[in-house]
């Protein structure tokens, strides 16, 4: 790592005398500036003011966002931790600092050679010490499927509760997620009237580093054996609150949790936000996008109407720009003849297949009453109407789905 380096350690004894130090023409390191809180590091690596960032571990409003935002913006972090705090160097490592040094307040010209060694390494592209959490994502055995579909296309909710139900049915332990930052229902939909703190609490945990598996399944709320729900946000307006390195985290941990996560999203895939100067700001969407680009598999959404089929075609070939080489799985719903004449099945392949370039996408009777009399209780299609041919299309569905991830012999749910 060569060039001028941002500094923002935390409020210790020692920070003074250790950037004093670090600042001696014999350490080789150049500071560009020594930050105040994380609002002036992140104004200045966006200005350009340094091509690198020594961050202490117990720096003022230091979360995993924080982190994020400087990988965004290609600027390696080297963290930096008093001697023997593991806790501090498991969690800047797994925040994603390239590097993690120890500091001894009462050696404190070691701690800056180690520093000047680390950078060096940096700068010739060594290989950093793999973390012990860097082996996560190989040992995490669960899978996640993101439901999504575009503006105005119903059931988007309906599928994603019926996939989670129907899975759980099938002995696989499966955690439902309202990530929808747009209109979150789910716990509607299962008449969930206390529906707890959930995703926001998740996610603050998450930025802070605190969440584990046991942490998440006491957030989450089981609906039956096997299925746990993790309660969107309760207001649509405090969609800040899901930021897009927390519920990468929280899908990461839901993996270690559970066989299966299924997540609902909301519609919106743009991302107007970068077009305004704070680059840096909290994106409504990000949610979305974080969860179809971690999922194993994507369904995506639509309805079987003429104006519900143009609205499914434009929205596959938005979310194949959005997130490019996505598992991408169609499903219509509401299929009936009123609307598409007598063969609607073949209509709607076809139509696809003609303009989307889909292959055999499942489709779903309409059930009007069946669907009414599930949501009027606050229960699940399954529970409402078991001799629904929606509900059969489903449980279809959810077998497909079960065998293409690998999850026929599921394993158990983590407690």
């Amino acid at each position: 790592m060569r060039g001028p380096l941002l500094v923002l350690l935390g409020p210790s004894a020692w920070e003074g005398p250790f950037v004093a130090a670090l600042a001696h023409p014999a350490s080789g390191v150049a500071i560009g500036r020594r930050c105040l809180d994380t609002a002036d590091l992140l104004a200045a690596a966006s200005a350009g003011l340094g091509t690198g960032v020594l961050l202490g571990a117990d720096a003022p409003r230091l979360d995993a966002d924080v982190l994020a935002r400087l990988r965004t913006l290609g600027i390696p972090v080297v963290g930096l931790v008093v001697a023997g705090d593991a806790e501090a160097s498991r969690r800047l490592a797994h925040w994603g600092a390239s590097a993690v040094v120890e500091a001894d307040p009462a050696d404190l010209g070691a701690a800056v050679r180690r520093l000047a060694g680390a950078l060096r390494d940096l700068a010739a592209g060594e290989p950093v010490a793999a973390d012990e959490e860097d082996g996560d994502a190989a040992r995490s055995h669960g899978r996640v499927v993101t439901v999504w579909g575009p503006a105005g296309s119903p059931g988007r909710t309906s599928v994603a509760v019926a996939l989670a139900d129907e899975a759980s049915r099938l002995a696989t332990s499966v955690l439902l997620v309202d990530a929808d930052t747009w209109a979150p229902s789910v716990p509607v939909v299962l008449g969930l009237v206390d529906d707890g703190p959930g995703l926001a609490s998740a996610c603050r945990r998450a930025l802070a580093g605190t969440l584990e598996v046991a942490a998440l399944a006491g957030l989450a709320r089981e609906v039956r054996p096997g299925l746990l729900v993790l309660p969107g946000i309760p207001r649509a307006g405090r969609w800040t609150e899901v930021r897009a390195s927390a519920l990468s985290e929280v899908l990461a941990v839901a993996r270690d949790l559970v066989d299966l996560v299924v997540v609902d999203v909301g519609a919106p895939l743009e991302s107007d936000e970068e077009l305004v100067f704070d680059t840096a700001a909290p994106r409504r969407n990000a949610a979305a996008l974080v969860a179809l680009e971690e999922a194993d598999l994507v369904i995506t959404v639509g309805s079987a109407d003429p104006l519900g089929l143009v609205r499914l075609v434009a929205g596959v070939s938005e979310l194949h720009d959005a997130v490019r080489g996505a598992d991408v799985r169609v499903l219509v719903t509401r299929l009936r003849d009123s609307a598409l004449g007598r063969r609607s099945v073949p209509a709607v392949v076809e139509a696809l297949h003609r303009h989307a370039g889909v292959e055999s996408p499942w489709t779903v009777p309409d059930d009007r009453a069946a669907y009414d009399a599930a949501l009027r209780d606050g229960r699940t299609l399954a529970e409402a109407a078991p001799a629904s041919p929606a509900r059969h299309a489903l449980r279809g569905v959810a077998v497909e789905v079960l065998r293409d991830l690998g999850l026929r012999e599921p394993l158990t749910l983590a407690r």
